[in-house]
């Protein structure tokens, strides 16, 4: 563990959202680094300091009777313009116009977060395997190799599937090997791309039952792009420090038939 490492992890450290592995490690190069040390205990100062200003923070006391008599005059004088007459209709229109944005922010996003609770729970533990596996030195991994032939069948016998390994050179991915890892306590296949520097893996592991293919959703995670998505019984986290956009176009590329 150096100090960049620990850096881009302190927050997943103090929110206890590590391995135990990773935990440890980063525990003990806090222990013995002065300046990790100062900055961990500057982060834990601050969120504690922000925890008691978002407690101590109430509004006035006359803010919600004023929005309360507020309400009424405007709907009223919405109801006359528009030639209502009916003051149930008037008294409730900014409701219905709540209600509506309500429905449609979730029925845009909240199916996929709602439903996928598995999934989600995976992303920043696949981003922690993700900055483990990275050391000045490179990715770690246990069969180095640019061709696929060689990397995909190394995984026989070490996995229970076979992951979908890409020769994506043309495309400027350079596969250079993977290894056999675990995201969120399941055994996961990595596969390991670069890209100009930046490194690409790719976790996939057995989904649970009944989910079957999901389409793929961007998210950014301690600094980290990840995209996620269900193919084929098999969950999928693509993580990398690089743009969103190439990121994306990696993914397209990695799932295209």
């Amino acid at each position: 563990m150096n100090c960049a490492l620990a850096s881009r992890m302190l927050d997943a450290h103090i929110d206890q959202e590590l391995d135990a592995a990773t935990a440890a490690d980063i525990s003990g190069h806090i222990a013995t680094c002065p300046a990790c040390t100062v900055a961990h205990d500057e982060r834990v100062a601050l969120r504690a300091a922000l925890r008691i200003g978002a407690l101590s923070h109430v509004a006035p006391p006359g803010l919600h009777d004023s929005i309360r008599r507020k309400l009424p005059r405007e709907a009223a004088l919405h109801g006359r313009a528009s030639g209502q007459r009916s003051p149930m209709l008037s008294l409730q229109w900014w409701q219905a116009i709540a209600l509506a944005a309500s429905i449609a922010v979730v029925g845009a996003s909240g199916g996929w977060w709602i439903a996928q609770p598995h999934l989600l729970q995976t992303l920043p533990d696949a981003v922690a395997r993700h900055v483990a596996s990275l050391s000045p030195e490179g990715p770690r991994i246990e069969v180095a190799s640019s061709d696929r032939h060689a990397v995909r069948p190394w995984f026989q016998g070490r996995l229970e599937f076979a992951p979908r390994v890409r020769d994506l050179s043309a495309q400027g991915f350079d596969l250079i090997g993977g290894r056999v890892d675990r995201v969120d306590g399941t055994q996961a296949a990595a596969v390991v791309y670069k890209l100009r520097g930046h490194v690409i893996t790719v976790f996939s592991w057995r989904a649970p039952s009944g989910h079957r293919r999901l389409d793929p959703h961007d998210a950014t995670i301690r600094g980290f792009n990840v995209v996620s998505w269900v193919d084929n019984d098999l969950g999928y986290a693509a993580v990398s420090d690089t743009e969103r956009d190439e990121l994306r176009r990696f993914t397209e590329a990695y799932r295209a038939p």
